[in-house]
């Protein structure tokens, strides 16, 4: 049995010198992947894996089960233990154990679960994440000069989605579909069974296509298959069709982070989160206009935020223009601008005028026919 005190993660990475070709080639290492269906997910793993294996003393996969139950559950109760001084958080605590927890179980061997999950902290305190953004929230993160950061930020306002839309899979053009009022229809997770339908505002889409001009005025050649964000930084590199690469959320994440701490929005800390979320305020947001106007079905407005409850998640599937009559109820109060909404308002109550009128045309000339009628009786 491989066992070594190492003191960091990257001296033990040093010790075991054929990692790729030699230990991960254990069948052991093949059934933990093979039960991980995400990228991301098994890059998490692979690291918490070593880090509970370094801890443990451990040099190979193998070499955990050849330990009895027992012993392992020693080690995990240690791990566990360990984790608590530096935290009291049992969301971390969790995590860190859901890597180790999934290779013991697909390789069989058993462990005593609910005893180890006991041992988990209590939250005591407010996990943060808990308010929406509010408009003048989005409205200072949009005071900037780039146009792809603006329409980065209307996206999200309008979509309410996950950072993972662009990269997973790569969001293209081919997934942005023109429709009535100014308004874009989104293919989110096209071909994958997470795929869902969001819409652009009239402002988002605005916004969007400002961000497009810009690329195309720069030299690119956008075709369906180009990416519809890229991470190109045109003040650094070149911009040319060789330094066009797609955005990842990971770039995403630390560009949008930066727009927020620059925008000096009110934003307190609740333990080491703050109580708006990078990408969960606008997704609160989304899902409480959503949800506080009573016109919208419910069941589309789940659908709109790629939610999946109950049997209507799975029988429940309305084409795009079910999801787009839905989604215009709510494009009066998904709009940041005071003046875009003042326009919006505006064009429905022209509307509403030209239908008001339209409405008394047609009683006048009805009641012009029926007096008609008894005049010629007279």
């Amino acid at each position: 049995m491989l066992r070594m005190q190492i003191k960091s993660l990257e001296q033990y990475k040093c010790v075991i010198v054929n990692l790729d070709e030699g230990l991960r080639t254990q069948r052991t290492y093949k059934l933990f992947i093979s039960a991980i269906n995400s990228p991301r997910t098994l890059k998490k793993y692979d690291v918490d894996i070593l880090k509970f294996m370094k801890f443990s003393g451990y040099l190979d996969y193998d070499s955990i089960l050849q330990d009895d139950s027992e012993t392992i559950q020693k080690h995990l109760e240690d791990y566990v233990m360990e984790i608590k001084k530096r935290t009291n958080k049992r969301s971390t605590v969790k995590n860190q154990l859901q890597a180790i927890e999934l290779f013991l179980e697909v390789n069989k061997k058993m462990f005593y679960r609910k005893a180890l999950h006991l041992m988990y902290p209590r939250e005591t305190t407010k996990t943060g994440n808990e308010y929406p953004y509010s408009n003048e929230d989005i409205l200072k993160m949009s005071d900037v000069k780039s146009k792809r950061t603006i329409a980065l930020i209307q996206f999200f306002a309008s979509t309410g989605a996950r950072p993972a839309v662009v990269d997973d899979p790569i969001l293209t053009f081919k997934n942005i579909h023109p429709m009535q009022n100014g308004c874009k229809a989104v293919f989110l997770y096209d071909e994958s069974n997470e795929e869902y339908w969001g819409f652009l505002t009239p402002e988002a889409s605005k916004a969007l296509d400002d961000y497009v001009d810009e690329r195309m005025f720069l030299g690119e050649k956008i075709t369906q298959e180009s990416p519809v964000f890229i991470a190109t930084r045109e003040k650094r590199l070149a911009y040319n069709q060789d330094s066009i690469r797609h955005l990842d959320h990971i770039t995403l994440t630390s560009l949008m982070n930066r727009t927020r701490i620059g925008s000096r929005i009110e934003n307190h800390k609740t333990g080491n989160r703050f109580e708006k979320g990078l990408f969960l305020g606008f997704r609160k947001r989304f899902n409480t206009i959503l949800k506080i106007d009573s016109e919208i079905n419910s069941n589309i407005a789940e659908k709109l935020m790629a939610h999946k409850r109950g049997l209507d998640g799975v029988y429940f599937k309305p084409t795009r223009e079910d999801c787009f009559r839905e989604f215009l109820k709510a494009i009066p109060q998904l709009t940041l601008s005071e003046s875009e909404r003042l326009k919006i308002e505006v064009s429905d109550l022209t509307e509403n005028k030209d239908e008001i009128i339209k409405n008394y045309e047609e009683r006048i000339s009805r009641t012009e026919k029926l007096l008609t009628k008894l005049l010629d009786k007279l």
